[in-house]
């Protein structure tokens, strides 16, 4: 296998030492001339309807300069999906959830300008959980929709009745899983500015510049060419900072009012208990499986509950099947699904998206029916594993595939036979498999593209669409342009990105940033080194593809010693010939399918990674707590293009799925009204919460799609933790995990159980 002089080194961040000095600038670090500060007033109520709005007396209070409500916009509804667009920029009508913004206001003094703002309700009956909305005559959250159903999703894939018939084991259980908070640090925030010829610049926090850009100018009525999204720093994003927000339409129409740059900074409570969460499931699952352990059927059902919007939910239900397809080999699957509209915050993508969900319920009832049995966890898993070469039962090719060898790589980490063995008292060991695609088709809009400019002094600028939100993006793309041009890592910039300057990018979700942009990018760099090729070639008397760019030189292949500087072929260039080095390139998969939201068939996805974990805890006897000891974790990444920020992705990926398996919940109380507001009262896990070994282990495929090899990880290195965890306890307890998180009180009560067992 070709050795590279940058790719697949554990080179440090790029974005490393201005984060770790404090020098990088946040969207609530942002200070402008004239800036004012705006503040949203949010409904006391998860469902009421809006009767009228006074602000007069607001607006006499010194330093107030602007209040907007909802009135002020267009009326234009926005959304992912054409067919659930249902979400106005700030409520005009009703209220549909707590916390939802009915005004806001820009001042420059104080908070208390709220307090003079007064808005008669009516209030209206709620419904909080799937159950009672789907109720006949249960309130509505949105009456035009007609019922409180936003989507169903109905696939079948092969003859599932025929698959049980022919299962020698067939069994059913049915899982829970609670809302949870995305978990970000960074509340969101943003900066907006307005020009005197109604162009608009907004500075914030988003995850996605690209989609919030498009969302935003049709919700405001404005064509692309009028408003540019410009990223800081982005202090983490989990697949919570897509979108655009409601603080970023107040804060651009205050700006429109007052003529003045405004500021809207959310508190962690807004944040807490207003905004996006990871949606309640209710998962129903029946297996089939052979007596050798061989899976044959699936049948399973999900209630989403989301929330008073729709936002990506048909996508998520659609998303649960790659969990139920893969990354076993099935024969038939039966799914039906359901989004479930409540007055609750709304849903949508989370870390993820529902693929670790589905492998919780589909795990967690094969670890038992393995044990039935009588196999082993491993062995078993391992038969059972997809291969290179294979295709789905709904059509998706996998181009290559490390599965087999990452299982046997995780239970020697494990210490899996040493464990069957000699078992400790209440020590438990889990498993679980995943696979996640390297981003997939979403529509017209889904393609990649980068520019790469060879500066005056040889270095290199790296313009791409893609956003830094800490999973190492911005090194491992400089990394790729710095390999092609045979530069070091400290050669390359990387230019923050624009909507207004920057380049197509369909976002940053589905563990697409390293091989989509990254084949981008690639594509540029070459572009570049092509045209330096087409000066150096004449000056070394050599054919342009014979050339070697390595080491800050350029030399006819195996002869070194004829090496002249980049620089000096840059100098020609620029000085000799007025030619600036301009790379441009761009990839999209377009011999891949459009996910189908009908059908659910097509091969949507190329670069399918895979990861086998396996997860040690040690619960205490006399509380029912659960600690991790142990994770470890080996992943089929392709070729890693850098070790070291996926080892940072994957032990991050763990630690922050651990929570939804052990604490976390979003709660809330007969009215819909959050009890929680801070990471106080919603417990997130820290540093002393995390696995006490964190162990990973690639397992090199080096796929055929991906740049230089390597395929996406950052949401497969979660997938497989709630499944592990939930394993884990069973393994150690006896207990059924089939609800999280694993509440000490039911771990206690299955420790008592056990000890009364004659």
């Amino acid at each position: 296998m070709e050795e590279y002089a940058v790719v697949g080194k554990r080179l440090p961040r790029v974005d490393g030492p201005v984060k770790a000095t404090g020098g990088a600038v946040y969207a609530a670090d942002i200070s402008l001339p004239g800036m004012l500060f705006g503040k949203m007033l949010r409904s006391p109520y998860a469902h009421a309807r809006i009767l009228n709005i006074d602000y007069s007396q607001a607006l006499k209070l010194p330093g107030v300069r602007a209040v907007c409500t909802g009135k002020d916009f267009p009326g234009i509804k926005y959304g992912f999906l054409p067919s659930t667009r249902d979400q106005l920029p700030m409520a005009t009508d009703k209220v549909r959830h707590y916390g939802e913004a009915v005004a806001a206001i820009s001042e420059d003094i104080a908070e208390e300008a709220l307090d003079l703002i007064v808005v008669d309700y009516k209030e209206l009956p709620v419904v909080l959980t799937a159950t009672e909305a789907m109720r006949e005559g249960a309130p509505l959250v949105h009456e035009e929709h007609g019922s409180n159903i936003a989507a169903t999703t109905r696939l079948n894939f092969g003859d599932v009745e025929k698959g049980f018939r022919e299962s020698d084991l067939v069994r059913e259980e049915s899982f829970t899983t609670e809302r949870v908070s995305v978990g970000f640090i960074e509340p969101h925030a943003v900066v907006a500015s307005v020009d005197a010829s109604g162009n608009v610049t907004l500075q914030g926090s988003k995850q996605s510049p690209y989609i919030t850009w498009r969302h935003f100018c049709r919700a405001m009525d404005l064509p692309l060419s009028k408003v540019k999204v410009i990223n800081p720093y982005v202090g983490g994003g989990f697949s919570g900072k897509h979108e655009p927000f409601d603080l970023d339409f107040a804060a651009t129409v205050l700006s429109r009012k007052t003529g003045l740059p405004v500021k809207i900074v959310l508190s962690q409570d807004e944040v807490i208990s207003s905004f996006k969460q990871r949606h309640h499931k209710d998962v129903w699952i029946k297996v089939g499986m052979k007596k050798d352990g061989m899976l044959v059927a699936c049948d399973c059902r999900l209630i989403n509950e989301g929330g008073a919007y729709a936002s990506v939910g048909p996508y998520n239900m659609v998303v649960f099947t790659l969990g139920l397809v893969m990354p076993y080999r099935i024969s038939h699957l039966r799914y039906e699904a359901h989004r479930i509209y409540t007055n609750k915050p709304w849903c949508g993508a989370v870390r993820g998206q529902s693929v670790p969900v589905a492998r919780y319920a589909f795990e967690a009832l094969m670890h038992r029916m393995i044990n039935e049995l009588g196999l082993d966890q491993v062995e078993t898993r391992r038969k059972n594993a997809i291969r290179q070469g294979d295709t789905t039962i709904n059509g998706m090719k996998i181009d290559s595939c490390g599965l087999d060898e990452a299982i046997d790589k995780a239970a020697g980490m494990v210490n899996w036979e040493q464990h069957k063995r000699q078992r400790l008292p209440n020590r438990g060991v889990g498993f679980a498999c995943t696979s996640m695609p390297s981003g997939t088709r979403m529509g017209g809009h889904y393609g990649c593209a980068a520019v790469v400019k060879i500066d005056e002094d040889g270095g290199v600028s790296l313009l791409h669409g893609g956003t830094e939100i800490g999973q190492g993006c911005d090194t491992v793309l400089a990394q790729m342009a710095a390999e092609v041009l045979g530069v070091s890592l400290d050669d390359v910039r990387v230019i923050p990105e624009s909507t207004d300057t920057s380049v197509l990018e369909a976002g940053m979700y589905g563990s697409r940033c390293t091989f989509w942009s990254g084949n981008a990018v690639k594509a540029a760099a070459e572009d570049a080194r092509r045209q330096l090729a087409e000066i150096a070639s004449p000056l070394l008397k050599t054919d342009k593809e014979d050339l070697v760019f390595r080491g800050r030189k350029v030399f006819p292949r195996g002869r070194e010693e004829k090496a002249v500087p980049l620089l000096d072929i840059v100098r020609q260039a620029y000085y000799s010939r007025g030619q600036p080095i301009y790379g441009r390139g761009s990839w999209a998969a377009n011999d891949i399918d459009l996910p189908d939201m009908k059908t659910g068939s097509g091969n949507i996805a190329h670069g399918w990674g895979f990861f086998a974990q396996a997860v040690e805890v040690e619960v205490d006897p006399k509380t029912g707590q659960v600690k991790l000891l142990k994770s470890v974790c080996a992943r089929d990444a392709g070729r890693p293009i850098n070790p070291l920020t996926l080892d940072g992705q994957v032990e991050g990926g763990t630690v922050f799925t651990s929570g939804q398996a052990l604490w976390e919940e979003c709660q809330f109380d007969e009215k819909g009204i959050p009890l929680q507001s801070s990471f106080a009262d919603y417990k997130m896990p820290t540093i002393r919460d995390a696995p006490l070994a964190n162990l990973n282990h690639d397992i090199i495929t080096n796929d055929p799609w991906g740049p230089f090899g390597a395929k996406g990880a950052g949401e497969s290195s979660n997938s497989t933790t709630l499944a592990a965890i939930a394993n884990a306890v069973q393994d150690a307890t006896g207990m059924a995990v089939n609800e999280l998180p694993v509440r000490p009180e039911k771990v206690l009560a299955a420790l008592k159980k056990r000890e009364r067992r004659p």
